[in-house]
């Protein structure tokens, strides 16, 4: 920490001896109210030394919460291997193997230590290491410590309490932490919904009411740069980093690379709404027509990369874990890993049997293993990384211990259960805000905004560029809604996100032009 000091300290000179001059500069070369901007570099002097100072901490809770969803894969397969022989080492290891998460690399480098000489002993580096676990892991914790005592019991009897227990604290400390986020939700729901729904859609609505100078010029007419700067990026930029702080608490949720990778032919479409516009702008000359056209290729393009939602992520969800339960059963009862899968393949209905038949195609044509046909499956790992890792866990441990595996499978399908169940608890609790959210960002919002643009036309300003932004702006909160509404909860496929955001947009913009056409026929001629 004392480098990291040192480097914010230096940051906060060289930011005064270059921003200090320049925001000078600005507040007196720029008409007001444009000399304010100065303002923003000397927050950005006091913003960047605090960034720099907080980012290891940052990175710390990150890493903290990465452990909670791995805990259960990696404390069971540790169990397991202590149930068969009771051997610290020899289960940290096969621990350590059960995934390619943070908390699967940091139990490596603590045994590698331990092999190396660097500690004493296995012993001492985890009790080392558990003692940096902060809060949010404390039944990682306290399993650990379970899981070395187990080392020391002599009866197998007080080993298999001592393990259960460890299988135990970890599901409950994972609970716990989602219950504590979603009793942390309701405020900032609602600030979002209040900050960044409500009051553009109000500030846009008393503008041509108020008779201060706030959006005016001096003859009269709206100075839309101005508007557009603060509808269009200040308040969505704004909004977008604090939903993403509030989503990144989120213990449910695991950052995954190949999630949401789009195809070079999709993004071209993308890329396609700026031709576009320039060329409908060429055509007809008009900044309405350019810009309706822009939003309808970009619209569309999103629309046509996503994928057809075909089944509910809850219900797919069940299917799996469902999956798992009976694949652990049949471990239980004595088979080993491929008939044991195959039975479970063919006793569940649902998305999982449509995927467990795939699986056991590639086992059979391209004499596959089913552990690595599992973990090369890039759909399941897309969709939900944590039930890809249980199941890649399960099929590690039936290597080692088949009846073993079969019983880390049923905690994991336990453990899978209380966290769907924790996404319908943020569902059901934060349902009606959410509805509001979508229903205002969809109908309300830009329904007012349809009818305020036609009356700000007539106050004065230019009429098309107002159309411009406030077209722009109903389809940027559409998509910024849809985005929250989605991902709060846990429940993630951005394939189906990108359809999503195409089919809100086009309803918003399409409210938004039949209102701003019947306030154009009738609004106006009663004013």
């Amino acid at each position: 920490m004392e480098d990291v000091y040192a480097d914010g300290y230096n940051i906060f000179l060289w930011s005064i001896i270059l921003l200090v001059p320049i925001a000078g500069l600005m507040s007196f070369l720029l008409p007001y109210p444009y000399s304010l901007v100065s303002v923003s570099a000397a927050l950005v002097v006091l913003m960047l030394p605090s960034y720099i100072i907080s980012a290891p901490s940052s990175r710390f809770k990150a890493e903290q919460r990465s452990y909670l969803l791995d805990s259960p894969a990696v404390v069971g397969a540790i169990t397991m291997s202590m149930n068969r022989s009771p051997s610290l080492e020899r289960a940290l290891e096969v621990g350590s193997r059960s995934g390619n998460g943070r908390l699967q690399s940091s139990l490596s480098l603590v045994v590698w230590k331990a092999l190396t000489g660097e500690v004493h002993d296995l012993r001492r580096g985890i009790s080392a290491w558990t003692a940096n676990l902060d809060a949010t892991n404390d039944g990682m914790r306290r399993s650990m410590h379970l899981i070395m005592a187990a080392e020391e019991e002599p009866g197998n009897e007080g080993r298999d309490r001592l393990l259960d227990r460890a299988n135990s604290l970890v599901l409950e400390g994972l609970r716990e932490a989602c219950e504590r986020y979603v009793a942390s939700l309701s405020f900032p729901v609602m600030l979002v919904f209040a900050f960044g729904v409500l009051a553009p859609v109000m500030l846009f609505s008393l503008i041509p009411l108020m008779s201060m100078d706030i959006g005016l010029t001096g003859d009269g007419s709206y100075d839309v740069m101005s508007l557009a700067a603060i509808l269009l990026v200040l308040v969505p930029v704004s909004t977008f980093l604090y939903m993403r702080s509030l989503m990144g608490r989120n213990p449910l949720c695991r950052p995954v690379k190949e999630k949401g990778k789009m195809e070079k032919r999709q993004w071209a479409l993308i890329i396609m709404a700026v031709p576009a516009a320039v060329a409908a702008w060429t055509v007809s000359g008009s900044a309405v027509i350019s810009t309706m056209a822009g939003l309808a290729i970009l619209l569309l393009s999103l629309f046509i990369s996503g994928s057809r939602e075909s089944k509910d992520d809850a219900e797919r969800s069940r299917s799996f874990v469902d999956g798992l339960y009976r694949f652990g059963n049949g471990m239980l009862r004595g088979q080993d890993l491929e008939t044991a899968f195959e039975d479970a393949v063919l006793t569940e209905n649902g998305e999982f049997r449509r995927w467990g038949l795939k699986m056991v195609h590639l086992t059979r044509t391209a004499r596959t293993p089913l552990v690595d046909a599992v973990r090369d499956d890039e759909e399941l790992m897309r969709w939900s990384p944590v039930l890809h890792q249980a199941y890649i866990t399960v099929m590690e441990c039936a290597q080692e211990d088949h009846r073993g595996a079969g019983k880390v499978a049923i905690n994991l399908a336990q453990c899978q259960n209380d966290l769907d169940r924790t996404k319908r608890r943020i569902r059901e609790g934060l349902r009606s805000v959410m509805d509001m959210m979508n229903t205002t960002s969809l109908i309300f919002a830009p329904v007012i905004i349809g009818l305020t643009s036609g009356i700000m036309g007539l106050l004065g300003g230019e009429k098309d560029w107002l159309m411009v932004v406030a077209s722009i702006y109903v389809v940027e909160l559409a998509i910024l809604v849809n985005y929250f509404t989605k991902n709060l909860d846990g429940w993630r496929d951005p394939q189906k996100g990108w359809r999503a955001y195409g089919a809100r947009g086009a309803i918003a913009l399409a409210a938004f032009l039949t209102a701003s056409l019947c306030g154009q026929m009738f609004l106006f001629r009663l004013l």
